[in-house]
């Protein structure tokens, strides 16, 4: 009893200090470091439509499932009416986005110590996951994998239950539900969940766990398609977008990234960006992983790690930057385990010495670790990861962004990147088709009903570090004709603003 009571409030601790301090990296630097995305954007378009009741930009495809857009809208208000996030809705969405990160750095931990890992080595695997400039960078932002990720841990948290209580596997097949409402792509940790259900001695009633487990996750997740279907949107039809289109738009036709072994190809140019954050993160968390395959109980952790690794790989279809959000909390429970496994076995060889000698061999094993953790990962993230705690990345944003606003006349029609949309259409623009993002133009038939001259009916153009890529990549013919006849007004670092010529 007292061994248990001392082990609660280890655990108790280690949340307290570990909670602490995912809090503070969450939030510092957040705004000024890493540099807004047009995703970032775009999202924090969806949650504030979401929060005011309005109808968001992206109308010309259909979206992700919605909950991830409803939490963040239920969170989002109040760092924005606290004028949190330098009076930016951006910012303000970022701080909505703190609350997961630290809730995902816990689940590590307790995922961890359910899964019999030492509290030490479970605190190691959050270190790793908080500090890695990885977290730091796409941890933060508006995205919604990192919505999503509490929610799956969740469901492993509750998988891997003693217990084995019925109630305990129906609430993993709902968390993990609510996990693929948050953001589709971490459906593809499905298996991994389903091994960490069933790789285990069998129980009473598995039978009826497994059951309750897929039926009640899989009539959550038939939610999103429910929706579409009883919205007159599930399959292609005139005048309405639809999931079908949607789902041959990101697995068909959506131009794709181009194989990992092409030399210069843009998903080996990404995955070549996230080994330049953190390779030492990814590394280790891949050879970590398979030590995991040496203990029943964790063998669904390389499951894991595989179901990211696959479809980069071998895969030629889109990747998205954020993807990597998806791994990085296995990889540190394959280290943590990993760490734990190396210290059993240590401690297995280490009753042959003397008391004197175990004490000394002990203490020059944690020291060799520790040096070497330290030594290696403050090499791989002092640079990057200092970086986005002491940089300042979006500088030039917030200039131009005051530019405009100071200086283009609201009742002017504006094209404008994702990233700046949300701030440019809430300060005192009213109407929705006097601040248009850049894609909009072209990829939404309602511009034209709106704006029957087309180009001629743009008055200016806000370009962005990514504007001239996004033109050229999609075919943007109505940018690219407004950009082409206009005259740069005022040039900010990367961005600038054309003022466009009528003929």
């Amino acid at each position: 009893m007292l061994r248990n009571r001392t082990s609660e409030w280890h655990d108790r601790v280690a949340l307290a200090v570990l909670g602490t301090a995912a809090a503070v990296l969450s939030v510092w630097n957040l705004n000024t470091a890493p540099a807004y995305r047009d995703d970032e954007g775009t999202y924090t378009a969806q949650v504030f439509s979401v929060y005011e009741g309005t109808l968001a930009p992206y109308t010309y495809g259909y979206e992700d499932p919605p909950l991830g857009w409803m939490q963040l809208g239920a969170l989002a208000w109040l760092p924005n009416v606290l004028g949190l996030g330098d009076g930016t809705y951006i910012g303000a969405t970022r701080y909505a986005i703190a609350p997961f990160f630290v809730a995902t750095a816990l689940l590590v931990y307790l995922v961890a110590r359910r899964l019999g890992v030492r509290v030490p080595f479970a605190a190691l695997a959050v270190a790793f996951f908080v500090l890695s400039p990885l977290s730091l960078v796409f941890g933060r932002q508006v995205y919604l994998d990192n919505v999503g990720m509490p929610w799956l841990l969740l469901g492993f948290w509750m998988a891997l239950s003693p217990r084995t209580a019925l109630w305990h596997h129906i609430g993993a097949g709902v968390f993990f539900a609510v996990a693929v409402l948050s953001n589709e792509t971490l459906v593809l940790f499905g298996p991994a969940l389903v091994v960490a259900l069933l790789n285990r001695p069998a129980w009473a009633n598995r039978v009826f766990s497994v059951v309750g487990f897929v039926v009640v996750g899989g009539i959550a997740i038939i939610f999103y398609p429910l929706m579409a279907l009883l919205r007159g949107e599930l399959l292609t039809g005139p005048g309405h977008v639809s999931l079908q289109d949607a789902l041959v738009y990101q697995f068909v036709t959506r131009s794709g990234s181009g194989s990992l072994w092409e030399a210069g190809s843009d998903r080996a140019e990404l995955v070549n960006g996230w080994l330049y954050y953190d390779q030492f993160f990814i590394a280790a968390g891949l050879t970590a992983g398979l030590l995991c395959l040496l203990q029943r109980g964790t063998v669904w952790i390389p499951v894991a790690v595989a179901s990211f690794v696959a479809p980069v790989a071998i895969g030629a279809g889109y990747l998205p930057p954020m993807f990597i959000i998806g791994v990085l909390p296995f990889l540190a429970l394959a280290i943590g385990v990993g760490f734990d496994t190396l210290w059993s076995w240590w401690k297995a060889y280490t009753p042959t010495l003397g008391t004197k000698e175990r004490a000394w061999t002990n203490g020059y094993a944690v020291a060799c670790a520790v040096l070497g953790v330290v030594v290696v990962s403050s090499l791989q993230w002092f640079g990057p990861g200092r970086a986005q705690l002491t940089q300042e990345a979006n500088a030039e944003w917030a200039t131009a962004l005051a530019w405009v606003q100071d200086n283009v006349p609201e009742d002017d029609t504006i094209l404008v990147p994702y990233v700046m949309w949300q701030d440019l259409s809430s300060h005192g623009r009213e109407d929705p088709w006097t601040v248009v993002p850049t894609e909009k133009a072209d990829l939404d038939p309602e511009f034209l009903s709106e704006h029957p001259e087309g180009a001629a009916a743009i008055d200016w153009v806000v370009v962005g570090p990514n504007t001239d890529e996004t033109i050229e990549s999609l075919g943007l013919t109505i940018a690219g004709q407004a950009l082409d006849n206009s005259e740069t007004v005022q040039t900010i670092g990367s961005w600038s603003v054309h003022r466009v010529q009528r003929e």
